[in-house]
């Protein structure tokens, strides 16, 4: 039987993406729970009963929206050669900070930077997710190295670094109205960075 105040028709599911969408366009500070109870489109005390309060809806937003990135750009990275893992991670980015369907840029870089000392957890809880797909790269190029698809000179910490930077700068251009026309041309200047580093059977 669902909570005192909670409709039976309640989609639990559908709220919070719901609720993702109001995070991933306004980020924390500039959500109220206003805007959550209006979005989702029940009553203040369902929404309470289901997630607890804004604190609570939002993390449970960002799993959410980690659970696409692992599904949709870190996905990508398992390819079977560098240079198609990377590329296809990049386009896969654009698809998600361009989608007409979903707020523009990247709820994990834009929804907590800059925040209230009362709300350092979720800076850092942001920080530490960005922090967690530039070591998705840099274990990729490590094994691109150990298979020999990458130059022994090749550094997997420094490209992390290049690549994961490229990736935050698109998530702004694309908060600021570059397109996707716009944001695959650049992928192209950066994969042209990596071929150098390919062995000749991967270029």
């Amino acid at each position: 039987m669902p909570p005192a105040g909670r409709p039976r028709t309640f989609d639990r599911d559908a709220a919070l993406t719901r609720a993702m969408h109001v995070f991933w366009e306004k980020g924390f500070e500039g959500t109220t729970m206003a805007d959550l109870v209006k979005t989702i489109g029940v009553k203040a005390p369902s929404v309470y009963a289901a997630f607890g309060n804004k604190d609570a809806i939002f993390k449970e937003a960002v799993a959410l929206y980690n659970g696409l990135v692992a599904e949709g750009p870190l996905k990508e990275l398992k390819a079977s050669t560098i240079y198609e893992a990377v590329k296809n991670s990049l386009h896969k980015n654009v698809e998600f900070f361009t989608n007409p369907a979903t707020p523009s840029s990247c709820l994990v870089m834009s929804a907590a930077i800059n925040c209230a000392p009362e709300n350092k957890g979720h800076v850092d809880d942001l920080r530490q997710n960005r922090a967690y797909y530039k070591d998705a790269f840099r274990q990729r190029f490590e094994l691109a190295i150990k298979d020999g698809q990458l130059l022994d000179g090749a550094d997997a910490k420094s490209l992390a670094e290049y690549f994961t930077t490229f990736v935050q700068g698109m998530a702004i251009r694309a908060k600021d109205g570059s397109t996707k026309s716009d944001l695959m041309t650049s992928c192209g200047f950066a994969l042209s960075g990596l071929v150098p580093l390919l062995r000749d059977a991967e270029k």
